[in-house]
């Protein structure tokens, strides 16, 4: 399972340069990847309807008990089986439908990122795991509506579904976080109904997990945002409406309903929101005649079904909410693509102008029609069976179903009607007035409407096969016992095959009565004088301007107050907690012994830190602050820290030589502000207050004893285990490698985007010098051995890291220290002769080789970053010292960068 992950996630990240090498034929071979994790997933059909689960599992943060666990039951294999077959099709679809867009690949990687983060969520057996999926779908959604983003519509439906999923998915998160409290597991498969039903946090779980679900699945009163994402390219809805995105939630309701569901209190809410929000959409969607917005609303209609027929919660409701399922995401894939295929043709999708193409697109309208049918649940098709258990389901509640089945009856007639009119008026009738010459679309169009129309039909036809190979495991999942599922295409005169037929009757006369209908829906339409959009539009407006003036209160522009105000919260906020924790700051056994070395440095510190604060001139005030850091380096190494040491020194000599640098250039500017005596003991009061309450925050932190003897655990496994005698560089390249890489990752993306800001606006002159201050020959003749001692001292700190003080750090810092003052007194000119390698691809060599060094852990199948050594020659060598050499080449680089920007501006 993770293997058919991975796959659709490195096709998708190839997509781009696969169209670029084959944009003929792209969208066949991008499809080959899920066509063959479909393959793999009917393969696996035998074993999980014998009632077998496939798991797989690997540690994620093992310390939190999170797991990326993957488990493949019915109804995750149901899912996924939807989402990468029907995803085949769409992909195809797209090469076809999209072909000549300058972003085509583009596309590809949206959809395929898509298809990964839909198939992650089905399968993923973890509660957290499964969010970060929910949340990846959200964003790809995002991209994937917005495609066009030249269009406003696309923006404005992009930025609505985002906001409207991701506020739902907030409460998704806390609702999965209380029900991993309440179970005392994070697995769905060891859920306890009785546990988590009898916990007092229940009420919330279940509120919490129901907004994000109705958010993710459309249902009222959120369900405004699933018709407008049809501004998306059209294989983009016939993916989101037929087996992504809109199924997310459908899929988390019927995954947690064994465990949440049962109860009145979820069965009343599942029944009623889903009863309204199907009627709503079919209202609505008679009302349209865009083709793809009258599709969009009926997907409202059937979202809202399958949610009332989870809350049924009876044998029949939990077979037709799985037959529905599987119905519903053939026809609608199916009428999607073919619609598409309709407006690619004819260039429209007005119903109003369209009329007479059976004789000129007879293969589009045969899956047109087949889907309408199977939409209309007329026999034999798939639709049929559905429709009749949904009616058996609902009829078994009693008196409730029965009013409810009436409400469904009128529902469901309108949706007949709007498969009617998609059909009938589109393919028979008069010749329509088509913006161009309609013409039947070519096969990689035609496939997936196709085989989806004819598919429906044929499970339908011959449906003792989903019987026991789909359906009756996927109930069982989704079920709080035993089901006992059979599936028939007449079951004799029953009520609900009257029920049947008296929606095909009453869907006949909406047709026929279509203009009347859109004329009464208007009308109802009109009680309410607002849209949800409408609605949506003034809201957010609201908010902005809500946002808007809170933001004036503090954006006065004045950074002093700024600065005052957040360090005088920061002060209170620790005071305040270190009262209430009643810490005990002062521990003599946690202070160092005094020492001359310490309190000359400590003093050193405490005068730069005063000379700062009363000297004037910025070039003076950089001198201050050097020496408090030059204090610092003192006292690290008065307290036996030379590795802290060092490298404060080489931070502190590069942070003052690159102040001075653009503190020198800089305009004069005149004082500002007010700067008598209140104003001087405000800001003299907001210092000594944030001093003492750092102080006693590091005091107390220091005075706390490390739990479970982990400084012992370290000093005895660092040479055993790291071999390494220096257990600092042990832990940062070794036992703690992960943290050391992303903390890396942050100083190359901060020195990226920092040289950016370095660099602009400077112009590269014809002959680059160095500092005219620098320019003394005596300076110059002296600089090449002095930075050549550096670098050959950087190596070599660099080399003895792993069991003396030093490493790849202190040693990147001391190479960068000795390039930096090479290019000071030479110029950017100098860089040429010390470096014919960008600093930029010295930066991606770095993080390649502390990534690459993690990878052998991962081949000798052990974690991530697990140290691999070897001993030739009796010298041992291992991974740890190719992360160090990842870190030394990621710190230069990244100095290299920002120096060679800033000294061009400087020069």
């Amino acid at each position: 399972m993770l293997a058919c992950l991975l796959a659709i996630l490195i096709n998708g990240l190839c997509a781009p340069f696969v169209w670029r090498l084959s944009k003929g034929h792209a969208g066949l071979l991008l499809a080959i990847v899920p066509a063959a994790c479909f393959t793999w997933f009917a393969l696996q059909i035998p074993e999980v309807a014998g009632g077998s689960a496939i798991f797989e599992s690997w540690a994620w943060v093992p310390v939190l008990d999170v797991a990326l666990g993957l488990r493949l039951d019915g109804l995750a294999l149901l899912f996924a089986l939807l989402i990468t077959g029907i995803g085949s099709l769409i992909v195809m679809y797209s090469g076809a439908y999209l072909h000549g867009h300058p972003q085509l690949g583009r596309f590809y990687a949206y959809l395929l990122v898509f298809m990964m983060a839909m198939l992650g969520l089905v399968l993923a057996d973890d509660l957290i795991a499964m969010f970060v999926f929910w949340e990846l779908t959200s964003i790809a959604s995002y991209l994937l509506i917005s495609f066009n983003h030249e269009k406003p519509a696309s923006r404005r439906a992009a930025l609505q579904a985002l906001l409207i999923t991701g506020g739902g998915g907030l409460a998704l998160l806390a609702g999965l976080v209380l029900l991993g409290i309440a179970a005392d597991t994070w697995q769905f498969s060891q859920l306890q109904a009785e546990l988590v039903q009898a916990h007092a946090l229940f009420p919330a779980i279940m509120v919490l997990v129901l907004i994000g679900c109705f958010t993710k699945s459309a249902q009222f009163p959120f369900h405004l945002w699933l018709p407008n994402a049809m501004n998306a390219p059209t294989p983009v809805s016939a993916y989101l409406h037929s087996a992504t995105m809109v199924k997310a939630g459908i899929y988390l309701l019927a995954r947690l309903n064994p465990t949440l569901g049962g109860g009145l209190g979820w069965s009343t809410v599942l029944i009623t929101l889903g009863a309204l929000t199907a009627l709503l959409g079919a209202v609505l969607a008679i009302r349209q005649y865009d083709l793809k917005r009258m599709l969009a609303y009926t997907t409202v209609t059937v979202l809202g079904q399958l949610t009332m027929l989870i809350g049924t919660n009876t044998s029949y409701g939990l077979q037709a909410f799985v037959l529905y399922l599987v119905a519903h995401s053939f026809y609608k894939g199916a009428l999607f693509m073919a619609v598409g295929a309709i407006d690619h043709s004819t260039g429209t999708r007005d119903i109003r102008r369209l009329g007479g193409l059976f004789a000129l697109m007879p293969l589009t309208g045969i899956a047109v029609g087949l889907a309408a049918f199977s939409n209309a649940g007329l026999p034999p098709f798939f639709g049929f069976i559905a429709k009749e258990f949904k009616y058996a389901g609902l009829i078994e509640m009693g008196t409730i179903g029965w009013t409810v089945t009436l409400v469904m009856v009128v529902t469901n007639a309108l949706l007949v009607a709007a498969a009617g009119l998609i059909f009938f008026k589109t393919f028979f009738g008069a010749r329509g007035s088509w913006d161009a010459q309609p013409h039947e679309v070519g096969p990689f169009m035609l496939a997936g409407p196709l085989l989806l129309a004819v598919g429906g039909f044929g499970l339908g036809a011959w449906n003792q096969w989903p019987e026991t190979w789909l359906v009756n495991t996927a109930v069982q999942a989704a079920a709080s016992g035993e089901v006992d599922v059979k599936l028939y295409l007449w079951g004799g005169i029953t009520p609900a095959l009257i029920a049947s037929a008296l929606t095909l009757g009453l869907g006949t006369v909406f047709y026929f009565r279509a203009d009347k209908v859109r004329a009464l829906a208007g009308r109802l339409g009109s009680v309410w004088r607002f849209s949800g959009d409408l609605l949506w539009d003034k809201s957010l407006k609201r908010v902005f301007q809500f946002a808007s003036s809170v933001a004036g209160l503090f954006q006065h522009g004045s950074l002093r107050l700024h600065m005052a105000l957040m360090t005088l919260v920061v002060s209170i906020s620790v005071l305040g907690g270190l009262l209430l924790m009643k810490a005990q700051p002062f521990d003599g056994h946690a202070l160092s012994e005094v020492s001359l070395p310490g309190v000359i440095g400590c003093m050193l510190a405490l005068g730069g830190a005063a000379g700062a604060a009363f000297m004037a001139g910025r070039l003076a005030l950089v001198a201050s602050l050097g020496a408090s850091g030059l204090g610092l380096a003192l006292f690290f190494v008065s307290i036996n820290a030379p590795d802290v040491a060092l490298t404060q020194l080489m931070v502190e000599t590069l942070t003052v030589v690159f102040l001075a640098m653009v503190l020198r250039r800089m305009p004069m500017v005149p004082a500002s502000g007010d700067n008598g005596l209140g104003t001087n003991i405000w800001h003299a009061g907001v210092a000594v207050l944030f001093g003492l309450a750092v102080s006693l925050l590091i005091m107390t932190a220091v005075s706390q004893p490390l739990p479970g003897d982990l400084a012992d655990w370290f000093l005895a496994n660092s040479l055993p285990a790291g071999y390494g005698s220096n257990v600092v560089n042990v832990i940062l390249v070794d036992f703690r490698a992960v943290d050391t890489l992303g903390e890396i990752l942050v100083v190359a993306i901060a020195a990226l985007a920092a040289s950016t800001l370095l660099g602009a606006g400077q112009v590269q002159e014809q002959k680059p010098q160095g500092l005219p201050e620098f320019g003394s020959i005596l300076l110059r003749q002296g600089m090449r051995p002095l930075a050549t001692i550096l670098l050959v001292v950087s190596l070599a700190i660099l080399w003895r890291g792993h069991n003396l003080p030093g490493g790849g750090f202190i040693g990147g810092l001391v190479a960068a220290t000795g390039f930096t003052l090479m290019v000071v007194t030479f110029g950017r000119g100098i860089q040429r002769g010390l470096s014919r390698i960008a600093p930029t691809t010295i930066i991606g060599l770095g993080l390649a080789c502390a990534v690459g060094a993690g990878l052998f852990g991962l081949v000798s199948a052990s974690a991530f970053m697990t140290g691999f050594w070897i001993e030739p020659f009796g010298l041992k060598l291992g991974t740890p010292l190719l992360f160090d050499v990842g870190v030394f080449l990621t710190v230069f680089g990244s100095v290299m960068h920002m120096v060679r920007n800033l000294i061009g501006r400087a020069a």
